[in-house]
């Protein structure tokens, strides 16, 4: 299959490194990641060691449109590039959407309509440096349409032919409020704390902490006509933590980086929601604020413990 991973950042290298043994992929990303990869190929360290030959492009210009879009930008610029892509795909173009938070596949349906699809991933990925990722556990990926069923397990094979663990779900839109879920609980805590995952277990205080914004956040989604995958999220939010202890979240990454986070599209969207819905999430809106608080400061080392 002809894959091109748009936004091709730590987890978009990591799925193309790894997609492009057995299919013809290539990358868009940043100027200073597509030289490295370009001089000295694609490095992928960790539980997935090799080096990747593939072709690396800073835009679309004059590359032919593939038959799957896989998107992996930061979910705040899901608009720009759905405005880039919309002239160059043609009309059997399908799109993946693999990344954080809420809204992207109702944009990408807004856009493709039967030929978006969903998709979750507890891949665990770095960026060492430029053309250099760490894969950290190949997790487990979930993609699915109830639109097309049929060529959503053709996706799903092709992931997992190519070495990626996949399995294909009835109701994508309910496991993508899971994963926004648990990282709504956990990411922008770590990012607070500038802690590791597993840290958060590790108090009794942080603990009921997760636990009460998990359940802000189970009634919008409820409130929103959601059927989550499970009653109560907090045993998953303990598990993703428990599974991940020594990795740290993408939005404490983006802080350390100085970077702008997706808590507007996790936290955000979901007090948002909650204000639709006629309820209230304040911890939801309280973490947003604090990490937009946080954004753009130095970069601060962080405990990693024993």
């Amino acid at each position: 299959m002809r894959i091109c991973v748009f936004g091709a950042g730590a987890l978009g290298s990591a799925l193309g490194g790894m997609l492009a043994g057995r299919n013809d992929v290539f990358l868009i990303g940043r100027k200073p990641h597509v030289e490295a990869i370009r001089k000295r190929g694609l490095v992928l360290q960790g539980d997935m060691s090799r080096t990747v030959r593939l072709p690396a492009f800073t835009n679309i210009s004059r590359v032919a449109p593939p038959e799957l879009l896989l998107m992996t930008t930061k979910a705040y610029d899901t608009g720009s590039a759905l405005m880039k892509c919309r002239p160059w795909v043609t009309g059997e173009t399908a799109v993946l959407t693999l990344q954080n938070g809420i809204g992207n596949l109702e944009a990408l349906r807004g856009w493709k309509g039967r030929r978006a699809f969903g998709g979750t991933t507890t891949l665990g990925s770095t960026m060492v440096s430029p053309g250099k990722v760490r894969i950290s556990g190949l997790g487990r990926t979930m993609i699915g349409s109830e639109l097309d069923p049929d060529y959503s397990k053709k996706i799903v094979g092709v992931f997992a032919e190519s070495g990626i663990p996949s399995r294909f779900s009835e109701n994508m839109m309910s496991e993508m409020w899971a994963k926004a879920i648990v990282s709504a609980c956990i990411n922008p805590i770590t990012a607070i704390l500038r802690v590791p995952n597993g840290r958060l277990l590790e108090s009794r205080a942080v603990s009921r902490l997760v636990l009460e914004v998990s359940k802000e956040c189970e009634r919008v989604a409820r409130a929103h006509g959601i059927e989550l995958p499970q009653s109560r999220m907090y045993p998953r939010v303990r598990a993703v933590a428990r599974d991940t202890a020594r990795n740290l979240s993408s939005m404490l990454q983006d802080v350390m980086r100085g970077s702008r986070t997706e808590v507007d599209q996790i936290n955000g969207v979901i007090w948002r929601l909650s204000e639709e819905h006629g309820l209230d999430a304040p911890l939801n809106k309280t973490m947003a604020a604090m990490v937009q608080s946080l954004e753009g400061t130095c970069s601060r080392k962080v405990n990693i413990g024993t």
